[in-house]
């Protein structure tokens, strides 16, 4: 079944309007008189075609062929260019370049219906525009009411309700095509199908909600910043050896990316009105993006509270528990892990403060995102929630899921670290965790120890990602039983004479002992952990060596300086 072509609508200027005016009287059509419906909304002058991408559909083209006159290949690559984003004519002043205009463009137009006109000689491209700008003005009023026409329906879906679902199917039936609803991560919101469709949406690709759509090679050929040019542009997807023709328009209203809008072109040729509608339709979409945002900025404030009187031990007894829980979908019955994390952001130094926050925002809920989608695939009962620019997680176990002991914990979560800074750019995550829970009442207790796990974790040069309460036992040990002046004389008399040579030279001695210990005496290891060559790893260590006047393969010494190096970080000396 072949698409309808895109018709006059009472009030449009046509090429067959364009050809019988007076002053186009020496104007001839070549090719592609079934197209002479087509309607011209505006005129533009091409000769480059990496420029089609900046056409507005409905431009009539103007050129004198320079750029293709060279290449049959180009010319057809062109041609079939222009029906795509429904180029109403295309004008060629052949003279110069040509003499008389290819064959092979002729044959296509005329398979096309795209009408290829010949422009005199002595008409200046100027002239061309001016006269049909006038004409189509007088368009413009019918085409205003129109899509007044087309605001107040999607001002009544905003107004009354019915979602991205009623936005999706009153825009399909619009664009007498189907439609598919974005997020800004290429994954399906919503579809909306038309009866009759001879490529139905379903026999060429999986749709499901929150699945992804598009390939990696589509994304590839938009343009630069493609989400914020705010203008539609037309693209072929190739599926099962057959090419889709497709409209694709980003939302992005108010500084901020809301989606895409695909429109799949298997019924219906899209004309300026549709276009209008398009345009329309992304509005609505954003508004009710922002309206569902703050939707779940409410539910996550309500959320946030129950977990912020949970950690805090303010939920005292089990009826209220299993009544909140119930409440916020938590199951009270599972053992927890609390895990806190910070997150470092790179890659926007040179942005001002404003921009930073608006960033980090942005990047907090892909976080959040990340690992709601995470914990849905793996089966995971994992709870998370932003609490001052750290991220708290509650990893429960579920029946069919073996969590037993905090060395599954640690690689769960090592692995979720792994996979959220692949799937977010531009962060590094650090997690304190604290030690499983059996009784939800008593989580307060185990989250402070998570706290307590990412603050040492903080102070730490070692690189380690997630530390464990477990792992700080000395640091608790040292806290609970010496004084801070006992400490500090410990340090002073083990490591104090390496201390004093890095402040004087500005050296590294010290940080090396430490990467050096905590990577077991490996100096390969070390070095990577420290970005530094290996020889300058020995010659430290042989320095270290030398200003302690110890032998650091004793054993006893090294305990020694290991003590001494918790207390350097424990009292932030």
């Amino acid at each position: 079944m072949r698409s309808k072509s895109r018709r006059t609508e009472g009030c449009m200027f046509t090429v067959k309007q364009f050809l019988k005016l007076q002053q186009f009287r020496d104007f001839k059509l070549i090719a592609g008189d079934g197209g002479l419906d087509n309607v011209i909304s505006s005129v533009n002058i091409m000769d480059n075609p990496d420029a089609l991408d900046w056409f507005t559909p409905g431009d009539m083209l103007l050129t004198s062929g320079y750029f293709f006159k060279d290449s049959s290949k180009i010319q057809n690559d062109v041609v079939n260019q222009l029906k795509i984003i429904n180029c109403p004519a295309l004008c060629i002043k052949p003279k110069r370049y040509f003499g008389t205009i290819p064959a092979n463009i002729i044959e296509l137009a005329n398979e096309l219906n795209i009408p290829v006109i010949e422009i005199p000689y002595g008409v200046s491209f100027s002239k061309i525009i001016s006269i049909v700008m006038e004409e189509i003005t007088e368009k413009y009023d019918v085409l205003n009411r129109k899509s007044l026409d087309i605001h107040e329906a999607f001002f009544n879906i905003s107004l009354y309700g019915g979602g991205l679902e009623k936005i999706c199917s009153s825009l399909s039936v619009m664009l007498k095509n189907p439609v598919v609803l974005l997020d800004k991560y290429w994954n399906i919101f919503q579809w909306s199908e038309l009866v009759g469709n001879p490529k139905p949406i379903g026999n060429y690709l999986h749709l499901e909600i929150n699945a992804p759509f598009i390939d990696s090679g589509l994304i590839q050929t938009l343009p630069v910043d493609f989400e914020n040019l705010q203008k539609p542009v037309v693209r072929q997807i190739k599926v099962d050896n057959q090419l889709i023709d497709c409209v694709i328009m980003p939302v992005f209203i108010t500084n901020a990316h809301h989606g895409y809008i695909l429109v799949w072109k298997t019924m219906n040729d899209l004309s300026e009105v549709d276009f209008i509608a398009l345009e329309h339709g992304a509005m609505s979409f954003a508004l009710e993006r922002i309206r569902l945002l703050e939707l779940e900025k409410t539910k996550n404030k309500i959320r946030k509270d129950f977990y912020e009187e949970l950690l805090s031990g303010n939920v005292k007894t089990r009826e209220n528990l299993e009544y909140l829980c119930e409440l916020h979908g938590l199951n009270p019955n599972l053992w927890y892990t609390p895990a806190l994390a910070h997150i470092d952001f790179y890659g926007i130094e040179g942005s001002d403060l404003i921009e930073k926050k608006r960033i980090e925002e942005y990047k907090f809920k892909d976080i959040l995102k990340f690992l709601d989608e995470y914990a849905h695939e793996k089966k995971y009962a994992l709870h998370c929630f932003s609490q001052n620019n750290q991220i708290v997680i509650l990893l429960g176990m579920k029946s069919d899921i073996s969590l037993t002991n905090s060395f599954t914990v640690h690689e769960t979560l090592n692995d979720i670290i792994i996979d959220l800074e692949k799937f977010v750019d531009g962060i590094s995550m650090r997690l304190g965790v604290g030690r499983i829970c059996k009784n939800l009442l008593n989580i307060s207790k185990t989250y402070n120890e998570a706290r307590e796990s990412l603050r040492l974790l903080r102070k730490s040069k070692s690189g380690i990602k997630i530390s464990r309460y477990e792992d700080f036992v000395v640091h608790h040990f040292l806290e609970e039983n010496i004084s801070t002046h006992a400490m500090k004389k410990f340090f002073e008399e083990a490591l104090g004479p390496i201390y004093e040579y890095d402040q004087k030279y500005h050296s590294e001695l010290l940080p090396t002992l430490e990467a050096w210990i905590s990577h077991h005496m490996n100096v390969a290891e070390t070095s990577r952990a420290l970005f530094t060559h290996r020889n300058t790893i020995l010659y430290r260590i042989d320095r270290i060596a030398s200003i302690l006047q110890t032998d650091l393969k004793n054993s006893d010494e090294l305990l020694k300086f290991q003590l001494a190096i918790k207390i350097y970080r424990l009292l932030d000396l």
